[in-house]
């Protein structure tokens, strides 16, 4: 139900108001009445409404101050005024705070009910869009480190962030980072790992995705994001989410990458050196230049592309991470939500990036995968055609061969035959 309030200085039109009219056919409680808009701008400082039913024509505050008060304050709440005069100014006054309705006396039950019917449906709507909104905000926030690293490697990399257009202001937008804000600086410091201990023999993939972790997040009103350019080498962005000055910025960033130091030494037994640091007053003044580096590389026939076209240094070490686990665990058939649990990505947002990222579905990766081993297997001829459908990790022998046909255009026999 949504809550309705009515407001008029004649007790028996409030009463008859309240009674006459069907509000919960109608969606609606009335939660309370008052006689003037003095009472009822009181009541709205201290409860939610989502609808006031109010005369024009009181003795402290009218009908145009109550709607003047709901607009002035941005309250979600719509406004549907009663009056007995047809004066053009009141209208207007009306029209200028958004008043959702503007209904003449003597009052029409049918028009009343069939007015306040189109502001449930608005409400309705109003919700669902909040909720969706709402959705889309928390979809954001939780991908909102893995966005960031995207967009910040292809920056970094010389991708389509940098090759012109201003679709990444757009990007940076639902980052929720600042791109034109001339105090919003952002800082770049380039680093590289080695092993100080032995902490038990985890690869350079399983490292990187912890510095990662560690790295990436917001701290003292600065937003931390970290770009992995090869096993060894990684670059941290930080950007200010405030007004911010070069020194204060230069201080927070340098105590964050001691910080960083120390917690991956403790935790990881990493030694990290700060390769280079550079500060800039702004993103656009970083992603300019980013623009100026890739066009002097292209007149040295470096170009972006010249990287696009290495894949295993280009594909993001999330994916490689996905990638090396359906290997190691094929024959055990890993469904794609257990994979993306093992990564940290919501099986959705997993499914679009692999898609993006390698040009195939989680499916039909796993079934090439499968059957290159199969083929591999068939140059044996210690394995017997059924034996090689169960090692990679096929139960149904027929479906094997099916999909083994599908795959190569002949059944397993056939192949081993024509080698």
């Amino acid at each position: 139900m949504y809550r309705l309030i009515i407001v008029d200085d004649e007790e028996e039109i409030r009463e008859g108001l309240r009674d006459l009219i069907d509000w919960p056919d109608l969606g609606f409680e009335v939660v309370s009445m008052f006689r003037d808009g003095k009472d009822a701008i009181r009541y709205l400082q201290e409860h939610e409404v989502d609808v006031v039913l109010t005369d024009i024509k009181m003795t402290y505050a009218s009908g145009i101050d109550l709607a003047e008060y709901v607009y002035s304050q941005k309250l979600p709440v719509k406004v549907v005024i009663l009056s007995g005069f047809r004066e053009f100014q009141l209208a207007r006054e009306a029209i200028r705070y958004n008043v959702s309705h503007y209904l003449l006396k003597p009052t029409d039950i049918e028009e009343v009910s069939e007015v306040f019917r189109k502001i449930s449906e608005e409400l309705d709507q109003d919700k669902l869009y909040r909720e969706q909104e709402q959705r889309e905000r928390q979809h954001v926030k939780m991908l909102r480190p893995l966005l960031m690293e995207q967009f910040f490697s292809q920056l970094l990399r010389g991708g389509d962030t940098v090759r012109g257009g201003d679709d990444w202001k757009k990007q940076l937008h639902l980052l929720g980072l600042p791109a034109d804000a001339p105090a919003n600086r952002c800082c770049l410091f380039g680093a590289e790992w080695s092993e100080a201990s032995e902490t038990g023999g985890k690869s350079s993939q399983d490292r990187c995705q912890a510095i990662s972790v560690t790295v990436t997040k917001e701290r003292e009103q600065i937003q931390y994001s970290c770009i992995h350019l090869d096993d060894r080498r990684f670059t941290i962005i930080g950007n200010a989410l405030t007004d911010m000055t070069e020194e204060l910025l230069q201080k927070r960033s340098e105590q964050y990458f001691l910080y960083i130091q120390g917690a991956l030494s403790s935790l990881l037994g990493l030694s990290v050196k700060l390769e280079h640091a550079e500060l800039y007053p702004s993103l656009s003044e970083l992603i300019e230049r980013k623009r100026r580096d890739a066009a002097v590389a292209q007149t040295s026939g470096v170009t972006g592309e010249t990287v696009a076209d290495e894949p295993q240094e280009d594909e993001r070490m999330i994916i490689r991470q996905a990638k090396r686990y359906f290997e190691e665990h094929f024959k055990a058939d890993p469904s794609m939500t257990e994979v993306a649990g093992y990564v940290g990505l919501n099986p959705v947002y997993f499914s679009r990036l692999f898609k993006q990222e390698t040009g195939q579905t989680y499916s039909d990766y796993c079934i090439d995968i499968r059957m290159k081993r199969a083929m591999q297997y068939l140059k044996d001829p210690k394995y017997k055609v059924y034996e090689i459908g169960f090692l990679i990790g096929y139960k149904n022998t027929k479906y094997f061969h099916k999909l083994f046909k599908r795959h190569t255009g002949h059944t397993p026999s056939e192949y081993r035959d024509r080698l």
